[in-house]
């Protein structure tokens, strides 16, 4: 009886290891087998070693993550591998913490082409980030955002549903723009509001003027610069040979709520109103090189008309370079408010497929060496308008207290 139980119990045993064992080697087997058929990490994926000027990385932790996606993601068989490669590389760029460095896709590079170029279909509103915040930096005139009521740094909270919180100022002009006749609302905060609002805007085809201007009382010239994008130049060169042939008196620069542009064309312009060899900026391009931009045209028809500049809030990037450069060469006084502070230069690559890099390489200087970027301008005579009258308004000379400052301090200079 003892013997037969112990032939039993190790009966028992051995079918309870066995069936151990099988179990074990299903599940691994399983487990094996599915995997067989895994795509690896790599399968697709060309052109992944690093270029030889590129310094050594440690590249394991993004394989690994890789590679964990392809095996356990629960749609793992829906996987796009290009998809990936761009959002990875979209993270790559947004881990710079910098506002102005973007990952631009194909589709987004002939955006920012038609902006510059002078036309585009939106809201008409130049938008950029400020700490952490989407912002209005200029509504452009006779656009929906115009008529709308937006101002500079309004707070664009909401697209449609999307939070703005993670998105670039590309994205973001993405969501907004649209065909002619559709709408988008926006959600805006403002800081004398309350609480936020939502507005919604008709899109239409929007053509950005550039420079404009008209003779004032005392034989003034008012000379307003809209944005330093490429119509600007050419158009510049025409209104600065009728400003000169008018002989004015004294001249009024107006670059309250201009966004910027090209480096090239505020260079170019600045000839005009500055002497041959004259500092125009400083480049800082963070390695120690500093490049310093100066006038070599010879025209400076306009640099010895007495001036004042207007500047506002929405005064940034290029057209902040120009009232540096005309306040630290010629002593011009700013008259209105601090700037926006937008002194980085963005250089646009071109990459593979047509996707481009806007990444900021360098920041500028004024020519006595102040640093635009974050700090921005601040007027030698501030004045504070209690509205906006917008980039694109008719001159009032009964409610624009900067205009009227200017004028009065104009005055006193052409005496």
């Amino acid at each position: 009886m003892k013997k037969n139980f112990k032939e039993i119990a190790l009966i028992i045993l051995s079918v309870a290891l066995f069936i151990s064992v099988w179990v074990l080697g299903f599940i691994q087997g399983t487990n094996w087998g599915w995997q067989v058929n895994l795509p690896s990490p790599f399968e697709k994926v060309i052109n992944k070693e690093a270029p030889p000027a590129v310094p050594a990385s440690d590249m394991s932790v993004f394989w690994e993550s890789w590679k964990v996606v392809l095996e356990k993601y629960v749609d793992r068989q829906n996987l796009d591998p290009q998809k990936m490669i761009i959002g990875a590389t979209k993270g790559l760029i947004n881990s710079l913490g910098d506002p102005y460095s973007e990952f631009l896709t194909t589709e987004q590079t002939q955006e920012l082409s038609e902006e510059l170029s002078g036309e585009f279909s939106g809201v008409g509103m130049e938008i950029a980030k400020k700490d952490g915040y989407l912002v209005v930096v200029s509504p452009l005139p006779n656009t929906p955002a115009e008529r709308a009521g937006l101002k500079p740094n309004d707070i664009i909270l909401m697209i449609e549903d999307t939070e703005t919180m993670n998105l670039s100022a590309t994205e973001a002009s993405q969501l907004i723009r649209g065909e002619p006749g559709t709408t988008v609302k926006l959600t805006i905060y403002r800081s004398t509001w309350n609480e936020a609002k939502t507005i919604e805007l008709k899109r239409e085809k929007i053509l950005i003027p550039s420079v404009s201007w008209e003779k004032l009382e005392n034989n003034i010239a008012y000379l307003k610069i809209y944005n330093f994008n490429l119509p600007v130049t050419i158009d510049f060169y025409k209104v600065a040979l009728e400003i000169s042939l008018a002989k004015p008196d004294g001249l009024i620069l107006d670059l309250r709520n201009n966004p910027g542009g090209y480096l090239d064309s505020v260079v170019d312009i600045s000839g005009w109103f500055l002497s041959n060899g004259d500092i125009v900026l400083k480049e800082d391009f963070g390695n120690g090189e500093i490049k310093v931009f100066r006038v070599s045209l010879k025209q400076s028809l306009l640099k010895n008309i007495p001036t004042v500049v207007l500047v506002n809030e929405g005064t940034a990037s290029a057209s902040e370079i120009l009232a540096g450069a005309l306040r630290d060469n010629r002593g011009v006084k700013l008259i209105g408010t601090k700037t926006f502070g937008k002194g980085s230069v963005q250089e646009l690559i071109s990459l593979k497929d047509n996707n481009s890099l806007k990444l900021t390489i360098s920041r500028w200087l004024t020519p006595n060496g102040t640093i635009i970027q974050d700090n921005g301008l601040e007027p030698d005579i501030k004045v504070e308008n209690e509205e906006d009258f917008g980039a694109y308004a008719k001159i009032d000379l009964e409610r624009d207290k900067q205009l009227l400052t200017a004028i009065s301090e104009l005055t006193k200079l052409m005496k």
